[in-house]
């Protein structure tokens, strides 16, 4: 129970201390999953939406009543307050609430399984997974909470093809709770799916514009992969940035796949909604094809990654990590033999939401 300013001060101040510990090991990304703290039975904090954890203050905390969602002053709250509303309703002994977009959990979560049968430290474990909705909606809250009442012991549920909610009577305690779900997560992949792979970005040959002038950050890269970032810049006038990823996964992908579907939320908003992958079948003269187009940010070259692009940097880099996640949850989907795909309107939907909100913001930050 907070009851004065300067608990409430302390309170905002621990959340984004929160937000860099997950940060640091991996579970938090960019702009991506959100934390909250209950101040008492009718009122919780919550980090903002859109802004980095790395440039939050303690102002852009916001305080959220439980009961129906208002908020205090002009800075807009996570979208998925209504989750955290939820989880405090149901759960009066959780104090604290992170929710992450982390990788392995998010893999296990797009399976189709309303369980996941697991263990951590030699302990086997069940974590519930809570059936799919589109993010932001009241309907995700709805399922979140009917997961919690089936399972009241639980304090880690997984959103279907979207991330995870762990809560705890303390900070630590949900904490523990997020990094206990990954490393069980990563345990059921390996073991169920036989997919034992590291997430992250492997560059190979990247490229950025320079007053009009393609830049390659390898001085000797191939004149074919030359080819394909001139393409790229040329087709996607938008375009300013291109990330080779060859990570494993997406290597794998490369050469196995002819075509992604989303199995994630962050896949269909940031890279699109349906991705091919070229073939020697293209041509039938033993030249890969490459599948350039607008509103599709990943582009793949057989059995040699992906170019993740963007307008910044960082866009292009949210891009590869995002893919190298999706790659993983697809190689985990094909060795199960099952999961559940996003449906095309909703991974339309999302794109379109996600690419109208990103234009505003940008526009806000010239």
């Amino acid at each position: 129970m907070i009851t004065d300013e300067k608990e409430l001060l302390l309170a905002k101040k621990k959340i984004i201390e929160v937000s860099r510990v997950l940060q640091d090991v991996g579970l938090l990304v960019r702009t991506w999953g959100n934390l909250s703290q209950r101040i008492d039975e009718n009122y919780f904090l919550i980090t903002p939406s859109g802004i980095k954890y790395e440039d939050l203050t303690p102002e852009m905390i916001v305080k959220v009543n439980i009961n129906d969602l208002s908020y205090e002053g002009d800075i807009v709250p996570s979208s998925e307050k209504a989750v955290h509303a939820e989880c405090y309703r149901i759960r009066k002994d959780a104090d604290f609430i992170v929710h992450t977009h982390q990788v392995y959990a998010s893999c296990a979560g797009t399976l189709g399984l309303k369980k996941i049968h697991t263990y951590f430290d030699d302990e086997d474990i069940v974590i519930p997974v809570a059936a799919y909705a589109l993010p932001g909606t009241a309907k995700l809250a709805e399922n979140v909470g009917l997961a919690l009442t089936k399972f009241p012991d639980s304090n880690g549920i997984i959103m279907a093809n979207h991330g995870t909610v762990c809560m705890g009577e303390s900070a630590k305690a949900a904490v523990f709770e997020a990094e206990k779900m990954e490393v069980a997560c990563h345990n059921f992949l390996a073991d169920v799916c036989k997919t034992d792979m590291n997430h992250g970005v492997e560059e190979g040959f990247s490229s950025h514009l320079e007053n009009g002038e393609i830049v390659y950050d390898i001085p000797d890269t191939p004149a074919r992969v030359k080819e394909i970032h001139r393409e790229i810049y040329r087709r996607r006038p938008d375009v300013r940035y291109i990330i080779h990823n060859k990570s494993e996964a997406v290597m794998t992908v490369s050469r196995r796949a002819s075509h992604m579907r989303p199995l994630l939320d962050d896949f269909a908003q940031l890279i699109g909604y349906s991705v091919k992958i070229p073939s020697n079948e293209h041509g039938k003269d033993g030249l890969s094809f490459h599948n350039i187009k607008k509103n599709v940010n990943a582009v793949f070259s057989l059995n040699d990654g992906a170019y993740c692009v963007g307008s910044t940097y960082d866009d292009a880099m949210a891009v590869a990590i995002v893919l190298d996640k999706g790659c993983i949850a697809y190689i985990s989907v094909m060795r199960n033999g099952e999961g559940h795909y996003l449906s095309l309107w909703e991974s339309i939907k999302m794109n379109r939401h996600y690419r109208k909100s990103y234009s505003k913001l940008a526009d806000l930050k010239r």
